[in-house]
Order: structure tokens, then sequence, then C-alpha cells
């Protein structure tokens, strides 16, 4: 048996589910990205956990697209607002307060947009963001593994304008050897439509007869020049 090739076929197959599903969702929500940008505001994203994986997918990397920018738990760490062993026993993510703490050291804008990544979708850290948002009429996207949502009761998804499916069964585990469960879906379908997005974001520009923010890889030359073009004229609101 070849363990690597039956893993990958049943990854293609999951990639291929979640396009076939929700491709209509994810122009929705490139849209969505799009007219934020257009407006000059930034897409704010916040991961949980692996969530994070998503984030880096968007956020400020060669070929992606540059007005997004990534709510960190670290940065919190290096301010000294919280400590590394909140965030590995979980506790961090009961801790509604982080959203003043985000609120406090990073320059957001009303005309920004949010985009939550959560496995579940219950985090009281999570939903105090969302409902925030909210509150103050920002559009909000989340990005859920919809099944271990559903099992958990999770409530993320009653604040979002569109939401986004990781796809992956419950639990999240690929495959079972020698009775032993084995290896994750979730996170790398997520990552995949991390960068369909990507592409229709530049494909929604393209529509608009404009030209796609994108940034280069600082291995072209003048990738620094064209790269602070993008990211100047936001200040401090992007990375």
């Amino acid at each position: 048996m070849d363990i690597m090739k039956q893993y990958f076929d049943l990854l293609k197959m999951k990639v291929d589910e979640a396009y076939d599903l929700q491709k209509d969702k994810i122009e929705r929500v490139a849209e969505l990205f799009g007219r934020c940008m257009e407006n000059e505001g930034v897409v704010q994203l916040f991961g949980v956990n692996h969530g994070e994986e998503f984030v880096n997918e968007l956020n400020y990397r060669a070929g992606g697209i540059a007005p997004f920018h990534g709510l960190k738990l670290k940065d919190l760490i290096l301010k000294e607002m919280i400590r590394q062993e909140d965030i590995d026993s979980g506790a961090i993510y009961d801790d509604v307060s982080v959203a003043d703490k985000f609120e406090s050291i990073y320059d957001l804008d009303d005309r920004d947009m949010y985009c939550l990544v959560s496995f579940y979708g219950n985090e009281p850290l999570t939903l105090e963001i969302a409902r925030r948002v909210k509150e103050r009429g920002q559009k909000l996207v989340a990005v859920v593994n919809k099944r271990s949502y559903d099992k958990v009761g999770g409530s993320l998804l009653e604040y979002c304008d569109e939401w986004l499916d990781m796809s992956a069964d419950e639990p999240d585990t690929a495959l079972c050897l020698e009775g032993v469960k084995v290896g994750q879906l979730s996170s790398t379908v997520a990552n995949c439509i991390a960068q369909m997005l990507t592409s229709e974001i530049f494909a929604w520009f393209a529509k608009q007869g404009k030209v796609a923010p994108v940034l280069l890889s600082a291995n072209i030359k003048g990738a620094d020049v064209h790269n602070d073009s993008l990211t100047d004229p936001y200040g401090r609101r992007i990375r």
C-alpha cells in the first residue's frame, strides 16, 4: 500500500470538493475583499491555533495581495501583554480582553473588514472580535470546519456576511493505518482556499480594469521599491 499516494488522493478529492461546492462563495468573498481594498481598507485576519496558517497564506507574502494584515498573538507577547504559556495552554482564546489589546497595538480603521479563521467557531475571543466587528457595521468573513462547527454548536457564523468551509470530516483525521488515525486535511484544504482567494482577488481587480496590488519576491530586482509603493500609503496598517 502506497500510504503517501493514499493521502494525496484523499487530499485532491477534498480540494476538488471545496472548489466544486464553494466556487461561488469564494468568488463572493474575493469580491468583498477586493471592494474593501478598493476603498483603501485592509482585510484584518485572525486565526485560532492552526487557523494561523490560513492567515500566513494571505498576509504579506510574495505573489500575494498587499492590503492584508494579521492580528497576531505573538505581537502581544513581544509587548509583554500576554505570556507564551497563555497560548500554549489555550487559555488565551477564552480571554475576551485580548480584543482590547489588539485594538490598542494596531492601527485599525473603519474602512477595514475582518476574516476570522476558527475550526470550531466557538472560542470566546473569536466571538468577541466578531461581535465588535458587527457592532461597528464592518464586513466579516469566517472560515470554519462546518462539520466540527455543527457538532460543538458554534455560533461564529451568526455574525458573518459570508463563510467558507475547510471541508474536513469530524474528527479531522485523514487515514487509519493499522488502527491508528493519522494525518489531517482541514489546514491544507484551507490553505488551498486561501490561494484560490488570492487568484480570484487578482481576477476581480482585472475585471474592474485595475492593477491588483500584488507583492513581489524580494529576490526580484526592484521588489522593495515596488512593495513599499503598495504598503507605504497604509502607514502602520499593514504588517
